[in-house]
């Protein structure tokens, strides 16, 4: 009983977490959470709204990369143009003429231009973006703020939702568990090992009640005229003995004829009963009875498909079985359809086949419309469910 009631106890926290804690998660995360073709829908919206929130600085961000690549690269042509001017007018051994010092005298010049054309494109553009952070940080606070909001009620569903399971599973604030076990000890400290054995030398000792065998006169056995009748036509009341045969007088008893059909089980015999021994015998082509004459009153035994046995029953002859559809599983030798096993199969009838997974064999007919079909494996025809084999391709 502990074992059963603490089996109870544990299959209960099962059904809280399932009905309970697990059902709460799934529920939350539909309605939190909606895919869509490719991803959740609110982890999509979140990206845009960055994006969104990103691109007017990042646009001002690639103005500001740009406008510093151009002025460090005006720089070097700066710097190597004053070093080749200031090389070739150092150097007495390098003969130039005016006109080439004039050119690079020109280029240098010009070199100093563009640098401080640059550095000023360069330090308008960090002007812009810095004007525009406080509004770029705004924007951007309210997208993160969104989604600290997303992740904070995760977190707290994700702390209800253990703390539910912390429930469902401490089984020890449970108050059936400690009633179950004090029970128990009661039930142990009530034995009484005196009762007990008392009991048992009342019902199967030496005390129990003795049956002594005593002497009984002979009585003479009687047995009932009406013994082929069945049970169910038997009154539910009391019974009056009628009339009543000793057992060593000759009676004629006329058992019901039995038949057997492949499709359904005979009606139990039904017959009326007389006291003639005066046997007359009528016959038929719709049907054959037996009638027993007594004084104007008759007795017919009719088999349960509504004919009547035509000759008085040999208790030494072979029962009569109806073949009808007997000839349905014999191999006509006709070619199947070739059929594989998906499941193993035992057949639990003999006009069953037997089969294990992956066997091949043949198909010969149809499914019925039981779902049975007739097939033929190692040379012998039977019948399988129809649903334990496909066909082979």
């Amino acid at each position: 009983v502990e074992a059963d009631r603490l089996c109870e106890l544990h299959l209960k926290v099962k059904d809280n977490l399932v009905n309970e804690s697990i059902n709460k998660v799934k529920t939350w995360q539909k309605d939190t959470y909606h895919k869509s073709m490719i991803q959740i829908k609110e982890r999509k919206e979140m990206e845009d709204a960055f994006k969104k929130a990103q691109k007017p600085w990042a646009k001002l961000l690639a103005k500001v990369n740009k406008a510093k690549s151009d002025y460090h690269t005006a720089c070097k042509q700066e710097k190597s143009a004053s070093n080749q001017e200031r090389n070739a007018t150092g150097d007495s051994s390098f003969s130039m003429d005016q006109v080439q010092v004039k050119k690079m005298q020109d280029r240098v010049q010009k070199s100093k231009e563009e640098v401080q054309k640059g550095k000023e494109k360069y330090e308008l553009a960090l002007q812009e973006l810095n004007a525009y952070n406080p509004k770029y940080m705004e924007d951007m606070t309210v997208v993160f703020d969104k989604c600290q909001e997303m992740e904070t009620q995760r977190l707290q569903f994700f702390k209800e939702t253990l703390f539910s399971i912390h429930k469902c599973l401490n089984v020890s604030q449970d108050p059936d568990l400690p009633q179950i076990y004090e029970e128990f000890y009661h039930t142990v400290n009530n034995a009484d090992h005196e009762k007990d054995l008392k009991w048992w030398s009342n019902n199967h000792g030496v005390n129990m009640a003795m049956n002594w065998p005593l002497f009984e006169d002979y009585t003479e056995e009687f047995r009932d005229i009406a013994k082929g009748k069945s049970k169910e036509a038997l009154p539910a009341g009391s019974i009056t003995l009628i009339n009543q045969r000793p057992v060593g007088e000759d009676t004629h008893e006329f058992p019901p004829v039995n038949h057997k059909s492949s499709n359904k089980k005979a009606a139990p015999v039904t017959s009326q009963v007389s006291t003639n021994r005066t046997i007359s015998t009528e016959s038929s082509e719709s049907k054959k009875s037996e009638k027993i004459e007594n004084n104007g009153t008759t007795t017919t035994l009719t088999n349960g498909n509504g004919t009547t046995a035509g000759r008085e029953a040999n208790p030494f002859e072979e029962e009569e079985w109806d073949e009808e559809g007997g000839d349905a599983l014999v191999d006509t030798g006709e070619p199947g359809v070739p059929v594989k096993a998906l499941y193993d199969y035992d057949g639990a009838e003999s006009d069953e086949l037997s089969f294990k997974q992956g066997d091949l064999f043949e198909k010969l007919e149809d499914e019925d419309e039981q779902g049975w079909c007739k097939g033929r494996k190692d040379g012998r025809v039977g019948l399988y469910p129809a649903n334990y084999v496909e066909p082979v391709q």
